[in-house]
């Protein structure tokens, strides 16, 4: 049996999962000054009747990294990059780094040398930092300087931690690399504490089994590895939502999926069954990452969202204080006015009632209520049409985006969370049909526990030099024969991929290749070798056991 969690902003779910079905749900409220308080609470609740040695699996969707950068309860960084010659660097990171000399060119070939001293000053001007980042230009394609100035910091500033950004992606784009490797220190020491509270707490209950914590593209991490990068657990929590809408519903056509819970509304668009992703990656605070992402956008929209009057007109959130005048809550709510409009069905109805009254006491509860639920879904609306100008907008790169217009129409939408019932709004305004899975209520926790683990490997060739690298494994080994085409590299990439995963006891699965690329090096009119570039992942999804349960329960 499968153990899912998802930490919201209002509620923490956990589901126990056999096969196809879900067979044991609690919800709990969300602990925000101690996480781990509401995760064991909902955990609790939901082992009820099960033994420990019945898990086999314990995932997490956990808000922990996004609460941290959001609080700004994050470590100062020591951040040291080598970018080479002719880069201007003013406002592109988070924080101002510390520029050593050095270079590595864009074949990995060492150009300059970092100096010692320079890491030695360094380390004075950012003495008291517990954790670092340390970031080359190419590093990608030569991890030397990377490692050898992280080596220099070690001897010198003994931090906790050290981040090199090669290894968090093995991608080219070095500023996002560079912000990447940043904010995956600044979580660092918050995630580490974290890790050992849960790890102390379910050995506490006996549970042996491995924990794996969601990661923003939908995939999971064993949690040896989200030690190492916790920030691919950032915006897990819209991440879940979007597992769970894979594994409770088949959405083949265009869609929107919404995820309607106390306090916020997490958006998402849907094509051929796939979720769509972030160009390059998520941005956060402002700063682009190559943190793989969904593309999600999250407005100030939920069930337990304060409603009041400004100015003669009604106003829905984004403040939440505390649940609804139903449910013996201190304002007026969303979730109050679902419940006068008879599209909810929990708590006190008188006091939902008198919710409306407080708005506009001289109207019917009944019309302020749709007018109240008008105005929320108005604004989520108003989301979903600047997701579709921005996705209308968008550079076209390929022949196949030309062919094949990027132009996005929704056929439905597809709802999740405690307030899914809005969306019936929400279709309302748009002119679609909506859906409503089982166990919607759940959806981000179902998620979290059927999510399958991923890694990735960037394998680069350049075969006039003879060698080969694997960006996250700092590898840089010889190739045995200078004679080799793309798929040769997706072989090798594939091997790798294989062992990294056996490393952390993941089973390869699905793979996919992410990217890959290859061209010729010319020098006079001679072709002088080639630059081969794969790289493959685990494909993100929901794991074969909840599939085939699914399939036999149908039949």
């Amino acid at each position: 049996m499968l153990l899912g969690i998802d930490v919201g902003g209002t509620f923490t779910d956990a589901v126990i999962v056999c096969g196809g079905q879900v067979v044991a749900q609690a919800k709990r409220p969300t602990t925000h000054g101690e996480l781990l308080a509401g995760i064991l609470a909902a955990m609790d609740a939901a082992l009820t009747g099960f033994t420990a040695d019945s898990i086999e699996r314990v995932a997490l969707s956990t808000t922990i990294v996004t609460n941290a950068l959001v609080e700004n309860k994050t470590d100062q960084v020591g951040l040291i990059i080598i970018p080479g010659p002719g880069l201007d660097i003013a406002g592109m990171v988070p924080e101002e780094p510390v520029v050593l000399s050095g270079y590595i060119d864009h074949r990995g070939r060492e150009v300059a040398a970092p100096r010692p001293e320079e890491a030695a000053a360094a380390c004075r001007r950012l003495a008291g930092r517990r954790v670092f980042a340390v970031s080359g230009k190419f590093a990608v394609r030569n991890p030397a300087h990377e490692l050898t100035v992280a080596q220099w910091v070690e001897q010198t500033a003994q931090p906790e931690h050290i981040t090199l950004a090669s290894q968090v992606c093995g991608s080219l784009n070095f500023w996002r690399r560079t912000n990447s490797a940043y904010y995956n220190a600044a979580v660092w020491r918050r995630f580490a504490g974290f890790a050992d509270a849960v790890e102390r707490a379910l050995a506490e209950r006996g549970i042996t089994a491995p924990v794996y914590i969601l990661k923003a593209d939908g995939g999971t991490l064993p949690l040896p590895a989200a030690r190492r990068q916790p920030v691919e657990a950032v915006f897990t929590g819209p991440a879940a939502s979007v597992l769970g809408i894979m594994a409770l519903t088949d959405v083949a056509d265009e869609a929107v999926s919404l995820d309607i819970g106390g306090t916020t509304t997490d958006i998402a668009l849907w094509r051929s069954g796939t979720p769509l992703f972030a160009v390059r990656g998520a941005s956060i605070n402002g700063y682009p990452t190559a943190v793989r992402a969904f593309w999600l956008k999250s407005v100030g929209v939920g069930g337990d969202s304060f409603v009041r009057r400004e100015g003669g007109a009604i106003v829905v959130g984004p403040e939440r204080r505390g649940p609804a005048m139903a449910t013996g809550g201190p304002v007026p709510t969303v979730a109050d006015a679902m419940i006068v409009a008879g599209i909810a069905s929990f708590g006190d109805r008188e006091r939902a009632l008198a919710a409306m009254h407080r708005l506009d006491p001289a109207r019917h509860a009944e019309e302020t209520a749709r007018a109240v639920l008008d105005a929320a879904a108005a604004t989520i609306c108003q989301a979903i049409a600047g997701m579709l100008a921005e996705h209308h907008n968008r550079p076209v790169y390929k022949v196949d985006d030309i062919v094949h217009s990027l132009r996005f129409s929704p056929r439905r939408i597809v709802a999740v969370g405690g307030a899914a019932a809005l969306a019936t709004v929400v279709a309302t305004k748009l002119g679609v049909p909506v859906h409503v899975p089982d166990r919607a209520v759940v959806a981000n926790a179902v998620g979290a526990a059927v999510a399958r683990p991923t890694l990735t490997v960037t394998v680069r060739a350049d075969t006039a030099q003879g060698y080969y690298t694997v960006a996250e494994q700092s590898l840089r080994a010889p190739l045995t024969r200078r004679q080799i085409r793309l798929a040769d590299i997706r072989d090798l990439a594939g091997r790798h991929l294989a062992e990294r995963a056996a490393q952390f006891g993941i089973p390869v699965g699905e793979a996919e290749t992410v990217y890959e690329e290859e061209f010729n090096l010319v020098r006079g009119f001679s072709t002088t070798g080639k630059i081969l570039t794969c790289q493959q992942q685990i494909r993100p999804g929901v794991v074969a056991a909840w599939r085939e349960g699914r399939d036999s329960d149908a039949r």
